[in-house]
């Protein structure tokens, strides 16, 4: 079947369910306004326009998978020796890299272990930029727990089997840090938690990772590729050594260079998106006649997505249509027309977002990293609006948003405890929450003030760190390391003299981490203690007429912005992204492989 025809076939479709669910009742079916037929030919003549997803297909658009192998030390007799295996070969070849001295006392000992090393590297990431990894045993280690274990130095590469052999990219990422095992965020004992975890934002991207546009073999040619570049370099430009150029570089007759904009940093698919609906040797009056086209077509719910795609893609020429949904009636209308214009940093976003991101669970995280894309003082409004929400993953995501637009601001910059994880108290009118990060960041936010802990007979902090109650209101905290003597510091009972005391005596995020659950396991402490609060990828939006009588449920965003991605969690459903699906120029990005060791745990 054609391409020409499947979208033929499409437009038929999309026309019949707009009539059989709206009926009479949708603004495009009132008196004035087009009947079936006409609207259908309306959507097939704004897609007949020439687009940059007509011509070219991403490339370097999906995240990449890289692997390494790794010693885990300051382990507490928990680790192993461990057998010889091609792991083992790769691991002696990497200390030896780094110079590592007694390199066969240092495998052998119980307080090592050999661990396998991974993360991703997002699309666009520059070098400099931090990832998460996650750690785990080979097969056949006798290795008990990472519990308390630093990943030393470890190169990263990309790797894979093609046709029985191994082979192995350059270095492209390094990573180290303290584990956090998986049972930490459980608070579970599970053995098989205690053999993995993560080392949050312990990664570093050591080369950029480069994307663009790879033209279609039937449109190749030095022409095409000008005039793609031509189409996006004027809509996109960037600073490049000071200077203002476009954000597109033809390199030949078959491929264009892209550079990231500003704008979509913490949203690249939102970024590609909008290049593939630019569109190509679109003359002014041509422009002209379609903006009239996606007017019409931004107030139909089934079509408001692409309309404000393809209107955020013309750019500033389109922006008194956004602002006109950015008010309507239909709540899908009105919040694709504010994250349009978001992108486009119009004031009139702000407010619209803000209520999206409060009330709509399925826009809410789309909506924050649209205001953290606005430079306008509305947008930072918005968000410190949203730290007085109930909803912990609002008032976090509210934060982190935050601290993506400026981490310099006062508001959201803390402090660094023992150089090792992010401490942060925020003002809030709802409920007390304390949050402790999964990902990007170790970090702790303290959403309320003075939060305070009855005196309790004994926590334990780690397993060398104890709190319990003294006379006259106060906690004592002890450490007991061994070969050392024991040291205490006495604070008052609130969870602020509490970390600090902690951080003093030589305690890290897993040892606070650990304190505060039991503490709120044991009855004393109010506030809530929320751990990774970041939203699910399949929430939906259910229409008002769907909302009775009918399990049908429109499917909004399958695709998390990576300002709140959590790749580690997400990465056992790594799927094509399905967002803004109805644009057919849209190609899925391309899977990332299994890697290496995800095939070797199969061998064994």
């Amino acid at each position: 079947m054609s391409h020409s025809h499947a979208v033929q076939q499409r437009l038929t479709w999309l026309s019949l369910v707009i009539f059989c669910v709206n009926g009479c009742s949708s603004p495009l079916f009132l008196a004035q306004s087009p009947d079936v037929g006409e609207f259908e030919k309306l959507v097939e003549e704004e897609a007949q326009t020439k687009f940059v997803g007509d011509l070219a297909t991403p490339w370097g658009d999906h995240w990449l998978k890289i692997e390494g192998v790794a010693l885990v030390t300051q382990l507490s007799g928990t680790g192993s020796n461990p057998p010889p295996s091609p792991i083992l070969d790769q691991l002696k070849k990497e200390m030896q890299t780094h110079e590592v001295r007694g390199r066969r006392e240092a495998l052998a000992s119980s307080d090592t272990a050999m661990v396998m090393v991974g993360g991703y590297i997002a699309p666009g990431a520059q070098k400099g930029d931090t990832f998460d990894l996650k750690v785990s045993i080979p097969p056949r280690s006798r290795t008990d727990s990472l519990l308390g274990g630093w990943v030393m130095p470890s190169r990263l590469r990309q790797v894979m089997i093609i046709d029985s052999s191994l082979h192995s990219g350059n270095v492209a990422g390094i990573g180290q840090g303290e584990v956090l095992v998986d049972s930490l965020f459980a608070t579970s004992e599970d053995e098989v938690e205690q053999k993995r975890g993560r080392v949050i934002g312990g990664g570093v991207v050591m080369q950029p990772r480069q994307f663009g546009l790879a033209i279609f073999d039937e449109h190749s040619s030095v022409r095409t590729s000008a005039m793609i570049g031509a189409a996006i370099n004027e809509r996109f430009h960037h600073f490049d050594r000071g200077e203002q150029a476009g954000v597109a570089k033809p390199l030949r007759d078959n491929q264009v260079e892209l550079a990231m904009h500003h704008r979509y940093k913490h949203n690249f698919d939102r970024y590609k998106y909008v290049l593939l609906n630019i569109a190509v040797g679109e003359t002014p009056a041509e422009r002209s006649e379609r903006l009239l086209k996606l007017d019409r077509m931004l107030y139909e719910p089934l079509t408001a997505q692409r309309a404000a795609i393809r209107l955020e893609a013309i750019g500033h020429d389109a922006v008194p249509i956004l602002r006109k949904g950015a008010v309507s009636s239909d709540p899908e209308v009105r919040f694709y027309a504010a994250e349009s214009l978001a992108y486009l940093d119009e004031p009139s976003a702000s407010e619209p977002l803000y209520e999206a991101a409060r009330v709509e669970r399925a826009f809410r995280w789309r909506a924050m990293t649209a205001l953290a894309a606005m430079e306008h003082v509305g947008a930072q409004d918005a968000l410190i609006k949203l730290l007085d929400s109930q909803s912990a993953e609002t008032r976090y995501g509210a934060f982190r948003a935050l601290r993506a637009s400026d981490s310099s601001d006062p508001l959201v910059h803390g402090k660094v405890l023992g150089r090792s994880f992010g401490y942060h108290k925020i003002s809030s009118k709802a409920d007390p929450v304390i949050h402790f990060s999964k990902s990007k960041r170790p970090e702790i936010v303290v959403f309320g003030q003075g939060q305070h802990i009855d005196p309790p007979a004994f926590l334990f902090a780690g397993k060398e760190i104890m709190i319990k109650a003294v006379d006259q209101g106060k906690l004592k905290v002890s450490s007991f390391k061994p070969g050392k003597e024991t040291a205490s510091v006495f604070c008052s009972p609130t969870v602020d003299d509490l970390v600090n005391s902690i951080v003093e005596l030589g305690g890290g995020y897993q040892e606070v981490l650990t304190a505060i659950q039991s503490a709120k396991r044991g009855g004393y402490l109010d506030a809530r203690v929320e751990v990774g609060a970041l939203p699910s990828p399949t929430r939906s939006y259910q229409r008002q007429e769907e909302a009775t009588g009918s399990e049908n449920r429109y499917h909004v965003t399958n695709q998390i912005p990576a300002m709140f991605e959590d790749r580690l969690d997400d990465e056992s459903s790594d799927q094509a992204s399905d967002d803004l699906l109805d644009a057919p120029n849209i190609d899925a990005p391309e899977r990332t492989d299994e890697g290496w060791f995800a095939r070797m745990k199969g061998w064994f």
